[in-house]
């Protein structure tokens, strides 16, 4: 693989995972009132990391996925909740402005392919 087909790789994954952690945070804000839910995270950057610097193919290698997990040690209401609202629209801004550089640098990418290929 060239180091754009790598990079591209990349992006697409960060993009994934960030789309999925979107729905989960959208699942915990939807259960925030639901006796015994237990709030829910997706957990990929620190695998990613670990195969970025041990994996001999980097990022084309492919292997870290997201998960979801439930988030431990948050303590819990009365109910047995666990969802703290703030948290959830505070984590969801933060996952949106991911999304967003990830797709700018995304169309970077695939702007400078089409120049490349147009000649420009």
């Amino acid at each position: 693989m060239t180091p754009l087909d790598d990079q591209l790789n990349l992006l697409t994954r960060l993009l994934d995972a960030t789309e999925m952690r979107q729905k989960v945070i959208g699942q915990n804000i939807a259960n925030v009132n639901t006796p015994g839910y237990r709030r829910m995270d997706v957990s990929f950057e620190a695998a990613l990391a670990q195969e970025l610097t041990s994996a001999p193919g980097g990022p084309s290698a492919g292997t870290a996925s997201p998960t979801i997990e439930y988030t431990p040690g948050l303590g819990a209401r009365a109910d047995g909740n666990n969802v703290d609202i703030d948290m959830e629209i505070g984590q969801m801004n933060k996952n949106a402005l991911l999304q967003q550089v990830y797709l700018q640098v995304m169309g970077a990418e695939m702007s400078m392919m089409r120049k490349a290929i147009e000649g420009n």
